[in-house]
């Protein structure tokens, strides 16, 4: 559960993207250098975030949740927090999009 009481599953490491079901949508995101990712979810285009649910499960660099009750249109956003070393090609930044 998240902090606003919605269930989230472990979901799918493929395919990769938001995958559309009947119960839900299943996301899987592949980062070799992320140290925390965030589904950001949006009621609006104005770019309030509604809800933040941070992805717990990892399989190989493949971050993946899935979550039951979301519809085909749902705005949303990653947000991905990490090392910033332009010199290693790392450039994480949790506060953008």
């Amino acid at each position: 559960m998240t902090e606003t009481g919605r269930r989230v599953l472990p979901g799918f490491a493929s395919p990769l993207g938001p995958t559309l079901t009947g119960e839900g949508v299943n996301f899987a995101v592949y980062s070799e250098g992320a140290e925390r990712l965030e589904l950001c979810l949006f009621d609006t285009a104005d770019g309030v975030t509604t809800e933040a649910i941070p992805f717990v499960e990892r399989t190989g660099f493949v971050w993946h949740c899935f979550v039951p009750g979301l519809r085909a249109g749902q705005l949303y956003g990653l947000r991905a927090h990490g090392p910033y070393d332009p010199e290693q090609g790392l450039r994480f930044n949790g506060a953008k999009l």
